[in-house]
């Protein structure tokens, strides 16, 4: 006799006969049971999309900037990570919330811009470093109409986000520096790595031990 389930010939002793062993009498019936739930679940569902006019788009699609695989639901065309260049990162939004901002100054409803009370861990971690190499600075110092985020005595040290890597935040620096420069300071600008593989983690390592040098050099 031939078993119902895995297929192997068996002498019948089992049972009625259909199965070869109680192991696989059970599997079969597990497997009819699932696939009768299984049947069950797709009709309800086929129900629910028909009542619904529930369409769905399964076409693989990918970010228009880093080529990165996006999920159904994203209907923007860019990942996470590429998503605010196209947004609220815009110079022309920026721009805008700027005039907006501004005109809100202009009629007292807005105070204008202070220094920041929210440390960024990239500042905290300079902090650290200066602490631990005993420099002494000043942060948040206001100088004209910017705020410095490490003073060190002429040397305005700054710790750049990748904010500044966009064209309308460069330009901004430029005339910023410019002033500074003006004023009697030496502009010196860090752009910020993530720190969290090997390769980050040394090549702050670089940028730290260069500022060093730079700053002994202008200060001994």
């Amino acid at each position: 006799m031939i078993c119902e389930n895995c297929g192997k010939e068996h002498d019948g002793s089992y049972g009625s006969g259909r199965f070869c062993s109680c192991k696989c009498a059970r599997s079969f019936s597990s497997k009819v049971n699932r696939e009768e739930t299984n049947d069950k679940i797709s009709q309800t569902l086929l129900k629910r999309r028909t009542f619904c006019n529930f369409k769905t788009d399964f076409t693989i699609r990918y970010c228009a900037d880093c080529g990165k695989q996006l999920s159904f639901k994203n209907k923007t065309g860019y990942c996470h990570s590429c998503h605010p260049k196209h947004t609220n990162s815009k110079p022309e939004y920026r721009e805008r919330q700027r005039q907006i901002r501004l005109k809100m100054v202009a009629d007292g409803t807005h105070k204008g811009w202070n220094t920041r009370n929210v440390k960024s861990y990239a500042e905290q971690f300079w902090e650290t470093v200066l602490d631990n190499n005993h420099i002494h600075y000043e942060r948040e110092k206001k100088v004209g109409k910017y705020f410095l985020d490490f003073v060190i005595g002429n040397i305005d040290l700054e710790i750049d986000g990748k904010q500044h890597k966009y064209e309308d935040r460069r330009q901004h620096d430029i005339l910023r520096d410019e002033f500074l420069t003006n004023e009697g300071y030496i502009v010196y600008r860090i752009p910020w790595n993530e720190i969290n593989s090997e390769y980050g983690s040394q090549l702050m390592k670089e940028k730290i031990d260069s500022f060093l040098e730079f700053y002994y050099k202008e200060t001994f």
